[in-house]
């Protein structure tokens, strides 16, 4: 018997290992992604931008480091202020021959040097944008290589990264526009996006969730004991002011989640020192399972 327990012990103790090891080589390909999409050589992502686009190469470059498989470019123009802008989505579908999918969706574009979106005091320096939204987009990169391999998945998954966010939802609205002339995609079941989620209160240690109501009976049920924090479940009209609007108008179920506003929003001193990397990869782990139950 003292042989047995001792096995389970050493069991127990090897599982916590490897989970823990797992964890700290997640929370450094996050810092990793983050620190790149926020540097200052990124000059905040502007849409349109030279250094906009060369997020969207690092964003390519590193989805097909990780899955082996290449994002697709879905270019669009729009005009505000007089001013016309020519961005790219980047998207990637994962048929596994499902009668529904999950689109799983962040914006990777920011303020740039900030102008009148600023609400720093000088709005003429660099705006990084560290948790808005590089912190969606390292989330969405760090699960898109278990979302591809995992194994028979029951539903289809549509990774999407948007652009033209910050002046007015454009590349969302571009994106949905776009899949629903073509009818490319197989009928969308939810839709789950990411945007400010690098910012976790470490004494409310809570996850937002502006969702469709017809989704609390999903979100009720999960074991939220098992990732160390709780949901704030919040009105669902809210989904129509972000990179869910055009789904949300069109009946699909939706949910975006963030861990809320701060006092660096919009400002310079969004950076990336400021994440809380441990949270990211709890949510990391939680919206896997989210998913996965779902599947």
């Amino acid at each position: 018997m003292k042989q047995f327990i001792l096995s389970l012990f050493l069991l127990h103790g090897c599982f916590v290992s490897a989970q823990t090891t797992a964890d700290t080589l997640s929370i450094e390909q996050l810092k990793t992604f983050l620190y790149t999409l926020a540097d200052d050589s990124m000059k905040g992502r502007a849409s349109g931008s030279l250094e906009e686009q060369k997020a969207f190469a690092y964003i390519s470059s590193t989805f097909q480091q990780q899955t082996g498989k290449k994002l697709k470019p879905q270019a669009f123009a729009f005009t505000k202020d007089s001013v016309q802008y020519n961005c790219k989505n980047a998207y990637y579908f994962v048929n596994n021959h499902a009668q529904s999918t999950i689109l799983l969706s962040a914006h990777y574009d920011h303020i740039g040097f900030g102008g009148p979106l600023s609400l720093s005091f000088t709005s003429d320096e660099i705006h990084n944008g560290a948790d808005d939204n590089a912190s969606g987009v390292a989330l969405l990169l760090s699960i898109s290589k278990e979302l591809i391999q995992q194994a028979n998945p029951k539903v289809n998954y549509l990774i999407v990264f948007y652009s033209g966010h910050e002046l007015g939802l454009f590349g969302s609205k571009a994106f949905y526009d776009w899949g629903k002339k073509i009818k490319k995609f197989k009928q969308l079941s939810m839709v789950l996006n990411f945007d400010m989620v690098g910012r976790m209160d470490q004494s409310i240690r809570k996850l937002k969730c502006m969702r469709s109501a017809e989704l609390d009976s999903l979100l009720l049920s999960l074991p939220m004991e098992q990732f160390q924090f709780k949901l704030n479940i919040t009105e669902e009209e809210k989904l129509a002011l972000l990179d869910t609007k055009h789904f949300f108008e069109a009946g699909i179920p939706c949910i975006n989640f963030t861990t809320g506003m701060h006092n660096d929003y919009h400002k310079s001193s969004d950076d990336a020192k400021y994440v809380n990397y441990e949270a990211l990869n709890d949510i990391r782990r939680f919206i896997l399972f989210l998913v996965m139950k779902n599947d």
